[in-house]
């Protein structure tokens, strides 16, 4: 009998320690946190970068992945994205490649991380340039782009360096967009029209971001109020334009669109047309209308 007893509570202290231990496991405090994920990722993309290497991130890519940056179009799926890569790294070599986070906004299904870099490349070519990514969790935990995006601080001299024309071989499908979504696009159409820097920065949030082609981010509205200042001196006219969703996500307070602009503009004596693609968050304000809270925009070569 006193066996038994004696069996029975090593059983079950057994078993305590085992619940204990896989509770200590599965406690947050004891699971990566995001900032050091999102470091051992972006540790991968230099070091593909550095050692012209795909294979090192293809397990960061699927079907479902877009890759927007300055001068080319929109790279849609894993494949033609490899194909991007590929030519890049076959093209360049970098020497040293420095990648820095700046802001990290985290939802259920989502991470939207803005950072900076720095290139050197074998010819000692230095760029700096900024990034937008938009990350997805998967049902192991890990991270996959649902959306990469990057362009530079200031002009390129020759853009062509870095476009991959083949890896954008189709047009995109602009989608329709959710209603209240839409009806945002087009008050945007509105005011790049009229031109009027406040009734532009009014469409963001009071601490926005913006990653602006060719210059530095941007941060407040007031901020953003003297961009666009500077950006309106310009005498041009904007006979039409258009504002294409490609995709979006539905998060818990607003949506991340992926999208792109076609712009027919008019100069005294000149005129001529700009297209680029973006990627958007709109966060719902207290009053339940939406604003841009973070925003890169990327020109496409022609």
């Amino acid at each position: 009998m006193k066996k038994h007893i004696v069996f029975t509570l090593v059983i079950m202290l057994v078993v305590a320690c085992n619940n204990s231990k896989n509770k200590k496991q599965e406690d947050p405090k004891n699971a990566i946190s995001v900032e050091n994920l999102l470091t051992v990722y972006n540790q991968k993309i230099i070091d593909a970068a550095k050692t012209k290497s795909f294979e090192v991130i293809e397990e960061l890519y699927d079907q479902e992945s877009l890759l927007m940056t300055d001068y080319n179009p929109l790279i849609e799926g894993n494949q033609n994205i490899k194909t991007y890569y590929n030519t890049i790294f076959n093209r360049n070599g970098v020497k040293e490649y420095d990648r820095k986070t700046v802001d990290i906004l985290e939802f259920p299904n989502r991470i939207i991380e803005i950072g900076l870099f720095t290139k050197v490349f074998a010819d000692e070519t230095k760029v700096k340039g900024k990034y937008l990514n938009v990350w997805k969790k998967d049902s192991k935990k890990k991270l996959k782009l649902r959306a990469e995006s990057f362009g530079y601080l200031q002009p390129i001299d020759d853009p062509t360096v870095f476009l991959v024309p083949e890896a954008s071989n189709k047009i995109p499908n602009p989608i329709q967009a959710p209603r209240e979504l839409a009806a945002y696009s087009a008050l945007g159409k509105s005011n790049v029209k009229a031109r009027i820097p406040e009734r532009t920065a009014d469409s963001y949030t009071d601490d926005a971001m913006y990653l602006p082609f060719a210059d530095t981010i941007k941060t407040g509205k007031s901020v953003l109020i003297e961009h666009y200042k500077g950006y309106y001196k310009h005498p041009a006219t904007i006979d039409s334009i258009e504002i294409m969703t490609y995709a979006y996500d539905k998060v818990g307070d607003g949506y991340i669109k992926y999208g792109g602009f076609y712009v027919d503009w008019s100069v005294p004596g000149y005129s001529g047309n700009s297209t680029g693609t973006g990627i958007s968050y709109w966060r719902r304000g207290k009053d339940n209308s939406l604003r841009i809270h973070r925003q890169i925009g990327l020109h496409i070569h022609k």
